[in-house]
């Protein structure tokens, strides 16, 4: 998990829970108000039908009609009217009412009581009987002909329904709270990975070898830190590797004063076989210490970004050995792609491969043995590589023949190494074998 999704779930969890944590309470909150609402509305209507009646002599049929108005208001209590003289007018009495008789109307005359002012008769406190799925609520009313009872049912349903609405709509807020936080969230996250994105972007090219990348100091300040330390200790790489360059460099142009004695020497001497061959010992010699000291002052090394064309590598480095192997009676055999084929290695490096494993081949065969040079892009093994095959007819490589400095051939050893670590440095892998009667090294050189 990202850091970005990780500060995204740390915030909408943490106000999840805190709205849960509210929620709980507020749900038995809510559904003792809607209870008790449903109560108060229930009294509310007993007592308005109750004081109606209390009024005086009125027909049933007017009386039933008014009560069947109230009952088709959906947002009201049911009532129930019970006469003196057992008529029921209204809704059909709640479940678990149908017997009792204590709701009932008395005779009349069983709750007398004098006229009040304004011609209204008495009417009693208003009395809640929990009945199964509600409640109800009932108010006798004296009338003239006796008392009266008025019953107001309200069912359980209707509470919940009430509640309901009402957790929807805080639900509907909880729900915009948690995507407020959670767009918060991601822009305070999203400007945080951003400077650590830019930081790890620098990291990456210096870890490639651009030691020209620098991360950008802005941001929060630990990030700041980073990236100042970062940058710190790309201009502290930066000063080593030029440090080293130059000392290598230093040490190579000493190397000149005594190879010039050596050469006056050797040129001092009379002309023979054995000091021609000096000679051309230390030409090779002067060549060798001067690619050294071009190497060294390279400003791109191995894995600082190189680039090269692998097609036109090989084809320059084909026609520079060809004539000495037409000279040897060798048939070389190019094989290339007729497009660029770029892989992650400096031109000179691969070169210097090729040239190596060229002079091998040459040097280490009989004369009239096939050479060939084979561009693969991409490698059938590993799509991701580009592959080189330097094969000849010869016998073959011995095994301990590619560890530097060893050789069973009176040469330094160093000609296969250099080819591994032109491969290796690129990000591929090098590789001797047999395949066909052929004497294959085989290099798997990295894309750029």
């Amino acid at each position: 998990m990202s850091l970005r999704q990780r500060i995204l779930v740390l915030a909408v969890g943490a106000t999840a829970s805190v709205l849960i944590l509210f929620a709980i309470p507020l749900w038995l909150l809510l559904d003792r108000a809607a209870t008790e609402e449903s109560r108060e509305g229930a009294v509310d209507v007993a007592r308005g039908v109750a004081d109606y009646v209390s009024t005086g002599p009125t027909g049933h049929q007017v009386l039933a009609a008014y009560v069947d108005r109230l009952n088709a208001r959906a947002d009201r209590a049911t009532v129930t009217v019970l006469l003196p003289d057992g008529t029921r007018l209204g809704a059909p009495l709640p479940e678990g009412l149908a017997g009792d008789t204590d709701l009932r109307a008395g005779e009349p005359g069983d709750e007398g009581g004098e006229v009040s002012d304004g011609g209204l008769m008495p009417v009693s406190e208003p009395e809640i009987h929990e009945v199964g799925g509600g409640q109800v609520v009932s108010v006798r009313a004296m009338t003239a002909d006796g008392p009266a009872v008025v019953l107001a049912h309200t069912s359980t349903s209707d509470a919940k329904a009430r509640m309901t609405d009402r957790l929807l709509l805080l639900g509907g807020a909880a729900l915009v709270i948690l995507l407020l936080v959670a767009g918060a969230a991601e822009l305070v996250a999203r400007r945080l990975v951003r400077d650590l994105d830019r930081t790890a972007a620098a990291a990456d090219r210096l870890g490639e070898g651009d030691l020209t990348a620098r991360a950008p100091e802005d941001g929060p300040s630990e990030v700041r830190r980073v990236s100042a330390a970062l940058n710190r200790l790309a201009g502290r790489i930066d000063d080593l590797l030029a440090a080293e360059r130059e000392t290598v460099a230093d040490l190579s142009h000493r190397l000149r004063t005594p190879l010039t004695a050596v050469r006056l020497d050797v040129e001092a001497l009379p002309a023979t076989e054995r000091s021609e061959e000096l000679e051309s010992h230390l030409d090779h010699l002067e060549r060798t210490l001067t690619a050294v000291i071009r190497a060294a002052r390279r400003p791109e090394r191995e894995g600082v970004r190189p680039r090269c064309d692998a097609t036109e590598v090989l084809r320059a480095q084909v026609d520079f050995w060809r004539p000495l192997a037409e000279d040897q009676d060798r048939a070389v055999d190019l094989d290339v792609p007729g497009l660029p084929v770029p892989v992650r290695c400096a031109a000179d490096d691969l070169r210097a491969a090729i040239d190596a494993l060229m002079e091998n081949c040459i040097a280490h065969t009989e004369d009239g043995m096939a050479i060939a040079v084979v561009l693969t892009d991409p490698d059938p093994e590993h799509p991701a590589l580009v592959r080189v095959d330097v094969r000849d007819r010869g016998p073959g490589i011995p095994a301990g023949a590619v560890h530097r400095g060893r050789s069973d051939r009176g040469s330094t050893g160093l000609g296969l190494d250099i080819a591994r670590t032109c491969a290796e440095t690129s990000g591929g892998r090098f590789e001797v074998l047999r395949e066909d009667g052929w004497s294959v090294v085989r290099l798997q050189l990295g894309r750029p």
